[in-house]
Parts: C-alpha cells; structure tokens; sequence
C-alpha cells in the first residue's frame, strides 16, 4: 500500500520524525491519533466540508504510517493489528468519497432537468429560472447533505470503534515489546541459591548462572524460569584433596538434562550423547578411565541393547546388553595374550560365557556345547581340525564321565574322565 501523500512542512516533519522515533512516547501519540479521529467524527454535521474532511483523514493516514514504521520490532501479530487500523480509516475515507460522488452526480442530473424544462422560454424567464436553479441546487445540496449524514455519522462512528479497538490491541501488543526486552540483574532467593543473569517479565530467561545451596552450579540458557537450551552443570564435592566435580555439559529441556551432551565425572570417566531427563538414554559412548570404552544403546542410564565393548587390551564383546551388561547373544573377540586369535559365539550372562555357545580356538579346533561362568560345562562337542569329533560331558572346564571319539576314518574310541 502507497503512502497518502499530503504537503507538510520540513519543520512539521522533523518534530514528527522525532516523536514517533521516541519509544517512550509512541504510546502517547498513538492515543493522540485516536483522539484526534474522536474530535472529527463527533463534530460532523450538515456543515462540515467534505474535502476538509478528506484531508484531515490523510493527515490522520499519515501519522499512523508513522507510528507503524518508527517501531524496531514488528513481529506479524503487531503488523497485522498495524495494517488493520489503516484499512479501519481507509473505510472511512471511502465512504466519505461515496458521498462526494453521489452529491455530484444529484447536482449534474438536477441541472439537466432543469435545462430541459426552460429550454424553450424567453430570457426573462430564464433569467428568472436560472435563480430558481441556484436556489433549488443549494437546497438540493443540503438535501442531499442532510440524507446522507446520518449514514456517515453511523458508519465513522462505527469505523471509529474498529480504530480504537484497533489502536488498543496494538498499544497492549507494544507495551509487551517493551516489557519483553532482557535485563540484566542479579536475585537471592530464600533457600539460598543466588542467580546472576539475565530477566525478561521478572522471570529468569536468557543467559544466567545460579548458584545452588548445596555447592552446584548451572552455566547456560533459560527459558520461562528452567534451564533451557545449552548449558552446563557442575556437581561439586568438598574433599580434603580439595573441590571435585562431575560435570554434564550439553542441552537441556524443561530443567533437565535432555538432548544431546556429555558427562565428565570425577573418576576420569566420560560419556558422550542422547540423554533423557538426567538419564543417558538413546545412542553414546562412553570412555571408562582404564581405557576401556562402551559404544551402543542406553536406556535409563545404563548401558542396555546392542553395543559394543572395547577392552584397553584389545579384546571385544559385541552384542545384547541388559543392565550394564553382555546379557544375551554376543560374540567376544580374543585379541591378546595367549587366547590371542580365538572367538566365543553364544549366550552371556553378566559377563561371562553362560548357555548354548560355540568357541573357536586358534589351532583350528572348534566346541560347541553348554557353557557356565565362562567355562565349558554340560553336553559339548569338539570339531578337531583333522576331522576327528569327540562327544561328552564337561564339569569346570574339563572333560569328565564317558566320551566318544569318532576318526576321521571311521574308527570309535571310548574313554572314561
């Protein structure tokens, strides 16, 4: 939309500029406009100057684009309510120029009709008839005044309830702009923590540290009074060695710890990714101070799903992790020391080799059997790399009872353990 252009003096212009460019009486001219569309839809009556009128309202127009374009901040809510009021007084100017043509068509047809009927009279009567016509367009004009101003009055007036309503919404939206800016300050509450940051409505938001009674403290974002956003959080202990802490370090939602971060404690250990109101939870990895390193699934804090464990040494599980634990089908790699090479396929229980499994020894032999606390125990069958295939019993580890071995070329023998 144009702005109505309206001639204004370079003096005017720069006391307008100024004003409107104030913040702290945007306020005050806003109600001034308004006042000011009062004042001229209550003293409309049958003399009122339609062009005068027309003009005021362009003033009117004007001022309000001013105060539209002197606000920094405009978010959609506060420029709709902005576009509103200048349709509000759009409206009110169409209809005084409705009234305007009308007058000016009732004159033109007026004038014809009366050209028509004296037409053929002498000039004293035209004379004569042409007073008369002066006389009945002056009278025809007031008519016509008289009929349509209650129309106008009606609509300005209910015009000027949209504009004021209008006026009111904006000024609210504009008055919280303000109260919405960030201040800086600082706050000691009862239980003893103390907050330094940043303020908006009176409520913590922004960026702040809060110290916390009990010796933590919280570096970071807040959004409606909860940390909110990216921060930090020191879990601080007093020893004699001096101050240690843990440390979580990353995003929080509604208070808590929530989204992606990483924990630093004070053992040396440390875990990076999803968390989950203060939980690990979701896909990370953590590094344990001996060197060792868990990377798979977590659901409350603990390590739980599939993942992998790498051993400072070199061996590895992969597999099901229940509580903290290879619980579940796995698979362990031997890559050091004297089981350098070797691999156990089968079930766990809290780390050990418990269940049905298969291990692979390094010299081609190959058990498959029952397993428990890590060692072969139960039915078992061992595949030796020549052919040969041995089936029995095995208690801790050893062979015990009856065993039957069969050659590669067919021959059985038995033995007793």
């Amino acid at each position: 939309m144009n702005r109505p252009k309206t001639p204004r003096n370079n003096k005017f212009k720069s006391e307008l500029k100024k004003k409107f460019f104030n913040p702290k009486e945007k306020e005050a001219t806003l109600l001034e406009v308004a006042e000011q569309l009062e004042k001229l839809v209550s003293n409309i009556n049958s003399k009122t100057n339609i062009n005068e009128l027309v003009q005021k309202l362009k003033d009117i127009l004007l001022d309000i684009y001013k105060i539209i374009n002197s606000t920094n901040k405009k978010p959609n809510a506060v420029e709709n309510e902005a576009k509103g009021i200048i349709k509000d007084l759009n409206e009110i100017k169409k209809d005084i120029d409705d009234i305007k043509e009308n007058k000016t068509e009732k004159k033109e047809e007026k004038k014809e009709e009366k050209k028509e009927e004296n037409k053929d009279e002498k000039k004293e009567e035209n004379k004569e008839n042409a007073n008369n016509e002066k006389n009945d367009n002056k009278e025809i004009n007031n008519n016509i005044v008289n009929i349509n101003k209650e129309q106008l009055i009606n609509s300005l007036k209910l015009e000027h309830h949209n504009f004021t309503n209008s006026c009111n919404n904006l000024l609210y939206m504009q008055k919280n702009l303000d109260n919405n800016e960030l201040v800086q300050k600082t706050e000691i509450y009862k239980n003893g923590n103390k907050y330094e940051g940043q303020f908006r409505n009176g409520v913590r938001e922004g960026k702040g540290i809060m110290y916390y009674h009990n010796g933590y403290r919280y570096e970071g974002d807040w959004k409606n009074g909860l940390r909110e956003g990216n921060g930090i959080y020191y879990f601080t202990e007093k020893t004699e060695e001096g101050e240690k802490f843990d440390k979580y370090e990353g995003e929080f939602k509604n208070g808590n710890a929530e989204g992606k971060g990483a924990s630093y404690y004070k053992n040396g250990d440390k875990y990076k990714g999803d968390y989950k109101n203060w939980n690990k939870d979701g896909k990370g990895i953590y590094y344990y101070h001996n060197g060792d390193k868990y990377e798979g699934d977590f659901i409350k804090d603990r390590a739980q799903g599939k993942g992998i464990y790498y051993y400072k040494n070199g061996n590895k599980f992969e597999g099901e992790f229940f509580d903290d634990k290879p619980n579940g089908r796995g698979t362990f790699f031997y890559r050091y020391g004297e089981l350098k090479g070797e691999k156990y396929e089968g079930e766990f229980k809290d780390w050990n080799k418990e269940g049905k499994g298969i291990y692979f020894f390094k010299n081609g032999d190959i058990y498959d059997g029952q397993f428990k606390k890590d060692k072969k125990e139960g039915k078992g069958v061992i595949y030796y790399k020549n052919g040969d295939r041995e089936m029995g019993d095995y208690l801790n580890d050893k062979k015990t009872g009856k065993h039957v071995r069969l050659n590669a070329n067919g021959k059985v023998i038995t033995k007793n353990y």
